[in-house]
């Protein structure tokens, strides 16, 4: 019997940090006791049961749908889900492919024919999940009105002691005076932004310690603290509410709403600086340097970053989005692509090709690099498709060490991430090859392309129609040379 295990804990706390092992080595137990029981593979998560959005759950339903196991062990049903709908969603799952769901509390055993009483205990885990949210949420209104934070992470240049916002001892409330005196003798949000990226000013997120921080500043966040009434000194809380508990969606309340304790801690920007800052905000238009939507927009990007390049009026052309936005700390990219010239080099590479196209004696010669552009993306495929397999073999080979207590969770975990974003990469260029290898084998493919062309004879100009059904993406190196990736298996190409 080929078993898989789902284990989950609801936060990230150092208390459950040892809850999932536990579960683990409690069905490692089960299994040992049971006759051809083989465990496969391991689920965990750590997001509450309440949620659909979590990666462990998602691919063991995936995976049961494609036949990779026979029984899923879980502590209780509520581990699996707290949540009506996704209950039913996994049952059905395993009705359909005769997946077998036992659990350790004796709750549901399919096996067994346990199963009269799996909507019962459905209904009573979201009802739960349900009451505990509205206690929770009383809870923390009664803590903000008095007085006390309740929020996930306080704001930027604050700590948390006893409940209370504290002005951090470090930099960062100097950062956010900074902030406000910058935007008080009229720098703009975007300017403010950059010159903290490139002095490599830790970013809100950063100072947090979330996970995945970015270090780049953006305009937003700036609005974001200029706009932030608790940097008077005044707690501002229930701006926002999740809709449900089975769902992570957020409404914005309404001001009548809001819990506000004025003077509730220190402040940081007295109240007359932060009152002319909102109304310069107000009244201020913003120019900041956002893209205008021009011909190569969301076309061309810089190779560099890989961020699109923005079209700016005074130099006729194109600059690196990236560069301009977060300057040489995140991008050394400062060359400028004149719509012009890319527009001539295109038009001339698509004439040229259909004026080819045209001879009659070229036919031959066609197919035949055709033919060699097959052979190569075939063989690029196959050496794909070996990737793609020795990559899921070997995760299910750490598994088993895991299973086996050879590798720690952490070994297994990271080994995971990085095979899966390989596999998925090799995936996407699985799709793009795949679709090169069918026009490679379509006859009627040179007519096709030809009839695409033809509008060109007479083509003066490069339009956005013909731009965007001949070619999927124009990328620029550092020193200006232009690489042009058409929608099209083009045989002048070299293969």
């Amino acid at each position: 019997m080929r078993c898989v295990i789902y284990a989950r804990v609801s936060t990230e706390l150092d208390s459950q940090r040892t809850s999932i092992e536990n579960q683990i080595d409690i069905f490692r137990d089960y299994t040992s006791k049971q006759e051809n029981w083989e465990i496969v593979k391991v689920y965990t998560d750590k997001k509450s049961g309440t949620k659909e959005n979590r990666p462990g759950l998602k691919a063991l339903i995936e995976d049961g749908k494609n036949g990779l196991y026979d029984v899923i062990l879980s502590k209780e049903l509520s581990r699996l889900a707290r949540n009506g709908k996704l209950s039913y969603e996994l049952r059905d799952m395993c009705n359909d492919h005769g997946i077998h769901i036992v659990c350790m509390d004796n709750s549901i055993n399919t096996i067994e024919g346990n199963t009269n009483n799996f909507g019962l205990y459905a209904w009573l885990y979201e009802n739960e999940s349900a009451n505990s949210s509205r206690r929770n949420k009383q809870a923390k209104r009664v803590k903000a009105q008095r007085g006390k934070f309740v929020g996930s992470h306080p704001p930027y240049g604050y700590g948390l002691e006893n409940g209370m916002l504290k002005i951090k001892n470090d930099d960062t409330p100097n950062v956010v005076r900074r902030i406000f005196q910058d935007y008080l003798s009229g720098t703009g949000m975007d300017t403010i932004a950059k010159n903290l990226t490139a002095e490599q000013i830790p970013t809100p997120a950063q100072a947090a310690n979330k996970a995945n921080a970015s270090d780049l500043w953006h305009s937003s966040t700036i609005k974001g603290i200029l706009s932030n009434q608790h940097y008077v000194g005044d707690l501002v809380q229930r701006r926002s509410e999740t809709i449900s508990v089975t769902s992570s969606k957020r409404r914005q309340t309404s001001e009548q709403e809001y819990i506000i304790t004025e003077d509730a801690h220190e402040a940081i920007i007295a109240k007359e600086l932060f009152n002319t800052v909102q109304a310069m905000m107000a009244n201020r238009t913003r120019t900041g340097t956002a893209p205008q939507k021009h011909l190569f927009t969301n076309v061309l990007y810089c190779e560099e970053c890989n961020k699109g390049m923005w079209y700016k009026a005074n130099q006729k052309g194109y600059r690196c989005g990236g560069n301009i936005k977060h300057g040489a700390h995140f991008c050394q990219s400062k060359v400028a692509i004149r719509e012009k010239e890319l527009k001539n080099v295109i038009l001339e590479d698509l004439k040229e090709l259909f004026t080819t196209i045209s001879n009659g004696t070229f036919m031959e010669t066609m197919l035949g690099k055709l033919n060699s552009k097959k052979q190569s993306v075939q063989k690029e495929l196959k050496s794909i498709l070996k990737e793609i397999e020795m990559s899921r073999n070997q995760k299910l080979k750490h598994v088993t060490l895991y299973t086996e207590g050879i590798i720690t969770k952490e070994d297994l975990m990271e080994l995971k991430q990085t095979l899966d974003a390989k596999v998925e990469s090799l995936l996407i260029k699985q799709a793009q090859l795949n679709e090169d290898l069918i026009e490679c084998e379509n006859k009627d493919y040179i007519a096709t392309l030809k009839e695409k062309l033809s509008d060109l004879l007479n083509l003066k100009d490069l339009t956005p129609q013909i731009l965007n059904s001949l070619v999927e993406k124009v990328t620029c190196q550092l020193d200006g040379t232009i690489h042009i990736k058409y929608s099209f298996v083009n045989p002048l190409q070299e293969t």
